[in-house]
This record gives structure tokens, C-alpha cells and sequence, in this order.
């Protein structure tokens, strides 16, 4: 008779399972998504699945150790990236599975994760004025926010953010809206969560991307492949403000559902939209002559000559068509365009 045997889930597991191409990766370390049953010899083994698959085939030891660097920790409330990003994203999260992920795609993800780990021990044994890898949760009108703020550094009294971030130089050169809110609602926890001062913000940005030839010839372009970028720092009654506005759209989110079906709709910030774009074509050229926000002034333009045309870019929502939002497919706001 064959014995079923369930897996602990504080056993590590993982196996390499072929079902032909792509190779399905299955790990129990994760939160399960389904059960399956394995059979080997007679022993029936229950795994816990997390979808991923293995399309281009990787070595075990890298897709384990791929795998190993997903988020397990656990917090109540809100993570302060979470607060900062949509409501609808939130809830849809929430209530539904990711899709498939391979694990060729979590590349990035792990050098955040191994870039924090190596610079969270050149902080060790250092003196208590540093402060590395510090959570810390605050109560705002009922809703539990909680930030892990990587590095801070004690002077006079005051305390200057660093937070790690593993980015393009394209980021670095025109910066990231998301960078200034997320650590403002970091100044925000440590005023009101350890009755402390901010001195300053900043990224520690190590760029993924660098090329040493362009920081010579391209304006702007980063000095070293680490630079440190200062971030602006709004002041407290602006910090208060946000973050009781972002508590409020997220609450009001759970509300509008209850009432009505419905979750609020994200902003073309939030989407990362591209607008409608009207670009002047001359014939037998490839590239535009001239972009406009306007078909109006798109057709005066190309009306002083007759070999020229225009041509509609429509707007685009990147987040959503990119494959960036992993619940886009569940979104009827995306559907519906």
C-alpha cells in the first residue's frame, strides 16, 4: 500500500521536475499556491508548489539560489512600498495568484538582495551611530505601516537615510518619483516612530548598467559605477499630509469594493503611461521631423509640405503592457483598454 508522506514546511526542498520544455521548478520554502502529489517508489510525497518555471534550462544550483531570495518575511499592515503604490495593485495581490514566473526574470531582485546583504556587514562592528537594516512600525489611524530602512547614521542628534538601490544609470540621471516618496515615508517613521530628526536622504544607487566611456563624453551621466544621490526631503507637515492621504486612498479602497464591486482606478502615473504622441513623417524617412502633444499643431506643421504626413502614436501604459504589474492580467482597467 502505498504512504503518504506530507512534507514539513521547514524542510528546504527543491526539485527540478521535467515536464518537457519549460522545466517546472517547484519549492516549499515559499507559501504553497496547490498541492502535488510525486510518487517515488512507494512513497507518495504532498509538495508544496510555488509556480516557476525554468525555460532556458538553468542549472539547479542557480535556480535554487534564485529562488532562495524571495521576500519570506512577514509583517502586519502595510510595507511602506506598498503604501506609496496603487491601491488597486494592492487588493488585486491580495486576492489573486501570480502568474508563473520564470527564474531567469528574478535577476534583478537578487542583486538588491545580495548588494543589501554585503553592505548590511561592512556595517557591522562599526560604532552605534550606525544603524543598518532597521524596521519599524508605526500605527496611522488604525492602518499599521512598517519600513525596513537599510542604513542609518547618527549625528548630532539628527539622522541622514540611506537607502540601496540596484538601478540603471538612466534612473540615476533623471531620478525616480518612487525614490523621494519612499524615503520621505522613511523620515516620516523615524520622526514619529523614535522621536528623531532627519538630516538628509539618500540613494546609494549601484548601477547595473554602467559604461565608464560614457561618464567621459555624456553630460550628466554618473561619475562611478556607486554614486551616492541626494533626494529631496519634504518638509514634516508635507510628510504628514502624504502619508495620511496615501492611508486614506488605501482604506477608501477596501470601502469602494464593499459598497459597490469596484476598486479605485490607477493613475497614469501609477501606470506609467506614455501619452498620445502625434509624430510628422517625411516621405522616405524613417524617423519623425518633429513630435507633438497636439494633432492640431502636428497638422499645421505638415501641412507647409506635401510630402509630409502624421502619424498617431497612441498613449501607452508600460507598467500594464510590460509585463511590470504581475496582476495586470486580473485588472479590468487594463482589459478595457
Amino acid at each position: 500500500m502505498m504512504r503518504p508522506v506530507f512534507l514539513n514546511l521547514t524542510m528546504r526542498l527543491l526539485l527540478a521536475l521535467d515536464a518537457g520544455s519549460p522545466r517546472i521548478v517547484f519549492s516549499n520554502n515559499h507559501l504553497p499556491s496547490l498541492i502535488r502529489g510525486v510518487v517515488i517508489g512507494s512513497i507518495k510525497l504532498y509538495i508544496m508548489v510555488m509556480a516557476y518555471t525554468n525555460k532556458h534550462n538553468l542549472p539547479l544550483p542557480v535556480v535554487r539560489a534564485l529562488t532562495s531570495f524571495e521576500k519570506s518575511e512577514k509583517v502586519n499592515g502595510l510595507r511602506v512600498t506598498t503604501l506609496i503604490d496603487a491601491p488597486r495593485i494592492s487588493q488585486l495581490r491580495q486576492r489573486h495568484k501570480a502568474p508563473d514566473e520564470d527564474v531567469s526574470t528574478m535577476l534583478y531582485r537578487i542583486l538588491g538582495s545580495a548588494a543589501h546583504l554585503v553592505f548590511q556587514d561592512g556595517a557591522e562592528g562599526l560604532s552605534n551611530s550606525y544603524i543598518p537594516e532597521e524596521r519599524i512600525t508605526l500605527d496611522v489611524d488604525g492602518v499599521t505601516i512598517s519600513g525596513q530602512i537599510d542604513y542609518q547614521y547618527m549625528d548630532d542628534d539628527k539622522v541622514s537615510v540611506i537607502d540601496y538601490k540596484v538601478t540603471s544609470a538612466y534612473s540615476v540621471i533623471y531620478g525616480k518619483p518612487e525614490w523621494e516618496k519612499q524615503l520621505n515615508v522613511y523620515a516620516y517613521l523615524i520622526r514619529h516612530g523614535k522621536g528623531v530628526k532627519v538630516k538628509d536622504l539618500n540613494v546609494c544607487a549601484i548601477i547595473r548598467d554602467y559604461t565608464a566611456s560614457k561618464a567621459k563624453t555624456t553630460k550628466k551621466y554618473p561619475a562611478s559605477p556607486i554614486v551616492t544621490v541626494p533626494i529631496k526631503m519634504w518638509n514634516e507637515e508635507e510628510q504628514d499630509r502624504y502619508i495620511q492621504q496615501r492611508v486614506q486612498l488605501h482604506n477608501n479602497a477596501l470601502t469602494l469594493e464593499e459598497l459597490n464591486g469596484t476598486l479605485p482606478l490607477c493613475t497614469d502615473e501609477e501606470r506609467w503611461a506614455k501619452p498620445t504622441v502625434y509624430a510628422v513623417h517625411k516621405k522616405g524617412r524613417k524617423s519623425a521631423l518633429k513630435l507633438f502633444n497636439n494633432d492640431a499643431d502636428a497638422q499645421e506643421f505638415a501641412s507647409q509640405s506635401s510630402d509630409r504626413k502624421v502619424v498617431e502614436r497612441p498613449a501607452t501604459y508600460t507598467r500594464c503592457a510590460g509585463d511590470y504589474c504581475r496582476v495586470a492580467q486580473h485588472c479590468d482597467q487594463w482589459r478595457g483598454n
